[in-house]
């Protein structure tokens, strides 16, 4: 089956087409749930911040003008909401909130150590300041490169990357730390 681009989805929502708009939203929504989820830590939040999002999508539609891919300029504004909410909310993390991704695949040895892992790393991440856990947000699981990251961030390449890397050094050294810890208790 064919599959539209994003700007014709949207030339065709901004006519009226309920249906590219609905297939705009369910090509996109996915994601910004688990960024959501992996950012603020509890399914809630993650729905809130779904919502907003497409609520601000739909009224500002309009205003995509094309200087960037259409999933960087949704997820800046994601960005931009999700640092709202921590700000209004002052958000503490909680590891309680890690409990709460669900788990997509039957229980089985080898998935359950994977499982295990990226607990150890989601809890890793949660520790880092919201700038560097972002930009590992982005980098990984949005797959989005450094140029995107800045723009969509306001800063400069060099920031992201300097950002980057601080964080993947302090998740490195604390999974080490951690791995030893473990070694010793057997």
């Amino acid at each position: 089956m064919f599959k539209r681009s994003d700007e014709s989805l949207i030339a065709k929502a901004l006519n009226g087409d309920q249906h590219a708009w609905q297939q705009l939203v369910n090509r996109h929504q996915s994601a910004l749930f688990y960024f959501g989820l992996r950012l603020l830590g509890s399914q809630e939040d993650a729905s809130d911040l779904l919502q907003d999002v497409l609520m601000v999508l739909c009224r500002n539609l309009g205003q995509y003008r094309g200087d960037s891919s259409f999933k960087s300029w949704l997820f800046g504004i994601a960005n931009y909401r999700a640092m709202d909410m921590l700000r209004r909310r002052k958000y503490t993390d909680s590891d309680d909130a890690l409990a709460e991704m669900p788990a997509e695949a039957a229980e089985m040895p080898e998935q359950l150590a994977n499982q295990q892992q990226q607990q150890q790393v989601q809890q890793q991440l949660r520790k880092l300041p919201i700038e560097q856990r972002l930009v590992l947000e982005l980098k990984f699981y949005q797959q989005f490169t450094f140029d995107e990251i800045a723009t969509q961030l306001a800063i400069s390449s060099n920031t992201v990357k300097s950002r980057f890397y601080a964080a993947l050094d302090k998740m490195r050294l604390q999974l080490e730390s951690d791995h030893v810890e473990q070694s010793a208790n057997f």
